[in-house]
């Protein structure tokens, strides 16, 4: 009996992505199609400026393609409304960004809840939990400034 394959998580079929500089036209993204399982681990290199950071926000709804299509659990990226697309990617999606984009007048902790509190389900136990993972337990209510921009010797974890 054949084994059943599960549906993908997240599918990006034809992906093209395209920006002007002056009278150039770099092309980005060239037909890239991608699948990723539930719980799969995907690791992303290249060179700089090859189109990293553009396929990632592609493929979590930050940017439309020029062409191509990108579906999460089954649903149309692109298709509905902004407001539709910004629910979907608060309460589904996370993110870590290199420029970790930190509110300064904010706690750690309340920079955590943020997305809990727009979504009108703020979740202290997680938030803190979460910090707790990374390292910053001990911190959370250190403002982003008061927290480690590098190395931090008693954890060990990098923070930039």
């Amino acid at each position: 009996m054949p084994m059943e394959t599960a549906t993908p998580q997240l599918v990006a079929r034809d992906l093209f992505q395209s920006f002007r500089m002056g009278a150039r036209r770099i092309e980005v993204l060239r037909g890239i199609s991608i699948e990723i399982a539930r719980n799969e681990a995907v690791f992303l290199s290249g060179a700089s400026g090859a189109g990293k950071t553009t396929l990632l926000y592609t493929l979590a709804g930050l940017e439309r393609p020029e062409s191509g299509t990108v579906e999460f659990e089954g649903r149309r990226l692109y298709d509905g409304s902004s407001a539709a697309e910004a629910r979907l990617r608060n309460e589904k999606m996370g993110f870590v960004f290199q420029g970790y984009f930190l509110l300064p007048e904010l706690t750690a902790l309340e920079n955590v809840l943020l997305p809990g509190m727009i979504g009108r389900r703020a979740a202290t136990d997680a938030a803190e939990a979460s910090l707790a993972a990374v390292g910053l337990g001990d911190r959370m209510h250190h403002l982003p400034a008061e927290l480690s921009g590098g190395d931090d010797e008693r954890s060990g974890h990098h923070f930039r």
